[in-house]
């Protein structure tokens, strides 16, 4: 009992996960109401979620040094971003070709979710018009109805001002800094109650879809899954070759956030697990941590990318559709870009996946059949999400010459 009492967070969800594959199975779709604990966990997570990005990106811009390194760090961040999301895109093209899931499958799968009402409204949104709506009109609005997008354009603007006015502005800034320390420690004390969550979740998930959710989708399921692997491997690879480090310690210390990624499917709850060990076992300097990660959170959706370009090869392949080159561009842009936007959208993924289907001439009823099986697919893509933020947040910390190596490489 004294061990139990001693174990660390990520221990603690393990277990409530293997708890609650135990009570699924057990129970059966009786297990459906303990759910509720799994949505009142998420729900305290929206509820600080965005005043924390937006303290937290404050906090980070304004503990840069000068103005001209937080524009160096700003543009590094976004070419990491692209970089790792077209390699991920490429990645999940690949492997899906190989591995063939659409191949031999009845396209009447696709009937019975014709004419839903429940699909997305994905001639609404045209292309790039996510690009002209990053300004808001309305802040307050846009931190109510969660738009992370608009929400971190407005905190990047009041940023810089506030950085290039560091002596007008220190009163203010010392309130932001104490604002966002008090919202890490909100998120710590919600994060006490995660393995509560975690198992209400699984528990009702196992016992109302059972392990086996679709056999029909198991190899879109596994093409995902292979993809999640070598992008996780290529993330050690860009750690060897431009960090000049060894990404077994990365490998290590990342566990823990990792483990809470996969059990809440929730970039935005691994937050600040992951800045604590960014900062305090990675050698991470505070400034990246603190303004890196929570871009990344928003805007680098490395295993949404895998997971669009999979399904959209998966349903040309159903449908029996070769795709022209000029296709396979057409994936590489809409997914890149639904890694960079979909963030900011409820079922972002599944938004763009529409979008996607519906410029391949592909029918977009698509998009229900997969979200069968969407729970399981974002619990290992979100997994791949927190690694790339990671990974992305070292390798800049460590081309500014900031890392802590012998923190990094300790045991």
């Amino acid at each position: 009992m004294v061990k139990l009492l001693r174990c660390s967070q990520w221990q603690f969800v393990l277990i409530a996960m293997c708890l609650g594959v135990v009570c699924g199975l057990v129970l059966g779709p009786s297990a459906k109401p303990l759910g509720y604990m799994g949505s009142i966990f998420l729900s305290l997570i929206r509820m600080v979620t965005m005043p924390m990005i937006f303290f937290t990106i404050l906090y980070g811009i304004t503990s840069m040094d000068s103005a001209s390194s937080l524009y160096r760090v700003s543009i590094k961040a976004i070419v990491v971003f692209l970089a790792t999301s077209i390699i991920a895109v490429v990645i999940g093209i690949i492997v899906t070709q190989l591995l063939e899931p659409g191949v031999g499958l009845s396209k009447s799968l696709l009937e019975e979710f014709k004419g839903s009402q429940s699909l997305p409204k994905v001639n609404d949104l045209k292309g790039f018009d996510i690009f002209l709506s990053l300004i808001p009109d309305n802040i307050f609005e846009s931190l109510s109805s969660g738009n992370i997008l608009q929400i971190i354009v407005f905190a990047m603007f009041v940023g810089f001002i506030l950085n290039a006015n560091r002596d007008k502005s220190a009163v203010l800034i010392r309130v932001i800094h104490q604002c966002a320390l008090l919202f890490f420690e909100v998120i710590k004390i919600i994060m006490k109650v995660a393995p509560f969550g975690v198992f209400g979740y699984i528990s009702a998930m196992v016992g109302v879809e059972g392990l086996s959710v679709l056999l029909a989708l198991s190899k879109l399921v596994l093409a995902v899954f292979i993809g999640c692997i070598a992008q996780y491997i290529c993330f050690g690879v860009l750690i060897i070759f431009i960090a000049r480090l060894s990404p077994i310690p990365f490998y290590k210390k990342v566990w823990g956030p990792q483990l809470i990624a996969f059990a809440t499917s929730s970039s935005k709850a691994t937050l600040v697990p992951l800045m604590d060990v960014s900062e305090n076992r990675m050698g991470i300097s505070r400034e990246s941590s603190r303004f890196i990660l929570p871009l990344s959170a928003a805007l680098n959706m490395d295993g949404g990318a895998i997971y669009q370009a999979s399904a959209a090869i998966f349903f040309a392949q159903m449908m029996g559709v070769v795709l022209s080159p000029g296709d396979y561009v057409t994936i590489l842009l809409m997914c890149t870009l639904a890694s960079i936007g979909g963030a900011g959208i409820p079922s972002g993924v599944l938004l763009f996946l529409g979008m996607v289907l519906n410029a391949l001439n592909l029918p977009i009823e698509g998009v229900l059949l997969v979200a069968t099986v969407d729970r399981l697919l974002d619990m290992m893509t979100t997994v791949i999400n927190v690694t790339g933020c990671a990974s992305a947040t070292l390798l800049i910390d460590r081309s500014e010459n900031k890392l802590n190596v012998e923190q990094y490489k300790s045991a």
